[in-house]
């Protein structure tokens, strides 16, 4: 991940007491189709793995499970959440736009929720190419946000908040995951390929969870903006324990493969 004086303009740090909670919502909510992802790119024993931005360490772990004995690499710039275990799985404090890796080290590289935060993801993306192995494959996720679908309910009005917050404050590229295909193509990966994955918020939504903690970790910053008032944020909330469904995500998991 990249150290801008203040990744996510200091609203996502790993201290803040829901950060953590938040990282584990977002990976019941992704990890089991990346986890399919990364095995249908040939995942086994042997592969060289990294894993950028790799947060609460998910799927840093899965990397290094399925890959033994062969070394996986976990980077962020925070590595306090990751695990400790498997034994062939390192934590590396890594800004990514800044530190480097030998080419051709990797086999298979992933990162989730990373490039929509760079100032400069194509530069970002070439690197990953030039890390992969000839014949490796560089996989991302990223999510992409959708206005509620009913328009002037409170959870209408805090997914619009949330995401003037995300562009204005955060600096997030909210539509960066849907040209990531076009991206890795002009980057010389083959056989880009991509599967979504829809979020769905109320009634028990795969998205609620994550939803319900990120709309509460930034709920101040929004409310010192004047981006929403307090009633609004928890009429929002309780939408999603009501009689409420919407389609308010979708996640867009992206790969390709170096050429040999």
């Amino acid at each position: 991940m990249t150290d801008s004086g203040g990744y996510g303009a200091g609203l996502l740090e790993h201290s803040i007491p829901l950060e953590q909670r938040r990282l584990r919502a977002l990976q019941d909510f992704a990890d089991p189709i990346t986890r399919q992802v990364l095995l249908e790119r040939g995942l086994r024993p042997g592969r060289r793995c990294l894993e950028i931005g790799a947060g609460a360490g998910s799927i840093a772990r899965f990397l290094a499970e399925h890959s033994a004995p062969c070394e996986t690499v976990a980077t962020d710039l925070d590595v306090s959440l990751l695990p400790a275990d498997p034994p062939n799985l390192t934590a590396l404090s890594h800004d990514v736009t800044r530190d480097e890796f030998p080419d051709n080290s990797f086999d298979l590289i992933h990162s989730r929720a990373v490039l929509e935060h760079l100032p400069n993801p194509a530069d970002t993306i070439g690197k990953l190419v030039r890390w992969a192995a000839p014949g490796g494959w560089v996989c991302a996720d990223g999510v992409v946000l959708h206005g509620a679908c009913a328009p002037g309910t409170p959870f209408d009005r805090c997914m619009r908040a949330v995401m003037v917050l995300l562009v204005d404050t955060m600096r997030v590229n909210l539509d960066l995951p849907l040209r990531l295909p076009r991206m890795f193509t002009a980057a010389g990966l083959r056989d880009v390929g991509v599967r979504l994955t829809a979020g769905f918020s109320g009634r028990g939504g795969n998205a609620d969870e994550v939803l319900r903690l990120s709309l509460q970790q930034v709920a101040p910053a929004m409310v010192e903006q004047g981006l929403l008032d307090q009633r609004d944020l928890d009429a929002g909330l309780a939408q999603l324990d009501g009689d409420f469904t919407d389609l308010s995500l979708t996640m867009v998991s992206v790969w390709g493969r170096k050429p040999r």
